[in-house]
């Protein structure tokens, strides 16, 4: 008898009963005392630009206080109030209101610390490598004052009965007025750009000790800080005549003929504004010679000039420098003064073919 034979298959399976259930999550409330920007946050952005034709001002340690408001003021009324919605302790009325302001994230560590021309001790927050800055914000009310940054829970002073507000929304100017300081960390030359900084942001807040989530409003800075300078080279044109020189006085490749003296040069420096502590030299650009890299090419091509400073230093055609001897830097003007000794030399070990030979290059001033 033939038996039979099934697979055996198992399987499970599995049931879940559902029941729809709503979840409600429960709204957020402010807590008392916290206010919001009604129109969101306000920025406040101003361009901050200053002059400075003092060189005694691009020093290192240098303070300007209430530099934005010199010249052309900035930062002065920086685009009227915003409506900020609170929390009122009183449900439907403001008495005081107390004024935040953090530092902004386009500020990097203290490096100064002095006080405010009203007295308040300030720091100064580094900028980039040259400049620091410390800021001030006005806040206004009865307070009617300008506060270093950063500060917090700083009353506007309406804490009177003939101060209560009719509404839990109210207009507000912070941030809209303040006072920029400079410090030089180091000094510069020129047009120096400071990015866009941001300087400090302001929360609002109806009950003192409470920090209001909602930024009110942002202060960013930008601008250009310029210390004119100039420097005029004597004499200019440098011209060097070697005069004639026998073709056989060039017998060897990377020396002068024989029996030359080479040619001084005195060159001299007359600058204006220039700082105390920064370094002057000339650097030196022409077409190199393809054999002798070191030396100035010239037309005739088995014949290269070499330049060298007072010390014998060879400077190169390729942005060689020459450093200058400068007397009264830091004053209005200053002086400098430096040598060179120029002669040509064979380059091929060839006679040169007869004719006349130049070379020219460019010497401009560099200030560091």
């Amino acid at each position: 008898m033939m038996k039979k034979f099934s697979p055996i298959i198992r399987f499970s399976l599995s049931c879940c009963v559902l029941s729809s259930l709503l979840f409600l999550a429960p709204q957020a409330q402010a807590a008392m005392g916290e206010c919001r920007p009604q129109n969101g946050t306000k920025p406040y952005v101003f361009t901050f630009n200053a002059k400075y034709d003092d060189p005694t001002q691009n020093v290192i340690g240098k303070t300007i206080l209430n530099a934005n408001l010199q010249g052309n003021p900035v930062w002065a009324d920086e685009g009227g109030t915003y409506p900020m919605i609170c929390e009122c302790p009183l449900v439907t009325r403001i008495f005081e209101s107390f004024i935040s302001a953090e530092l902004g994230s386009g500020l990097g560590q203290a490096v100064y610390s002095s006080t405010s021309s009203t007295g308040k001790a300030m720091s100064f927050y580094k900028v980039d490598e040259y400049l620091a800055a410390a800021a001030e914000v006005y806040i206004a009310g009865r307070t009617d004052a300008y506060f270093p940054i950063p500060f917090a829970n700083q009353t506007n002073g309406l804490s009177g009965s003939f101060d209560v507000q009719n509404s839990c929304t109210q207009n507000y100017g912070s941030g809209a007025r303040g006072r920029i300081h400079l410090y030089f960390i180091k000094p510069f030359v020129g047009t120096h750009t400071i990015p866009s900084v941001a300087l400090t942001n302001i929360r609002i807040a109806a009950v003192s000790g409470v920090s209001s989530p909602q930024i009110a409003a942002t202060v960013t800075m930008n601008g250009t800080v310029t210390v004119p300078q100039n420097c005029d080279i004597s004499p200019s044109p440098i011209t060097i005549d070697f005069g004639d020189i026998m073709s056989s006085k060039f017998k060897t490749a990377g020396a002068m003929p024989d029996g030359f003296t080479p040619t001084n040069r005195q060159l001299t420096l007359a600058c204006r504004n220039i700082s105390d502590g920064v370094k002057v030299s000339l650097t030196f650009t022409a077409e190199p010679d393809p054999k002798i890299s070191n030396a100035l090419k010239t037309t005739n091509g088995d014949i290269a000039v070499m330049i060298k400073d007072g010390n014998g230093n060879i400077i190169s055609p390729s942005n060689g420098t020459l450093p200058m001897n400068m007397t009264g830097l830091g004053s209005l003007n200053s002086t400098g003064q430096a040598e060179i000794n120029v002669y040509p030399v064979n380059t091929t070990g060839n006679t040169p073919a007869v004719g006349v030979f130049n070379a020219t290059g460019t010497v401009k001033v560099e200030i560091q």
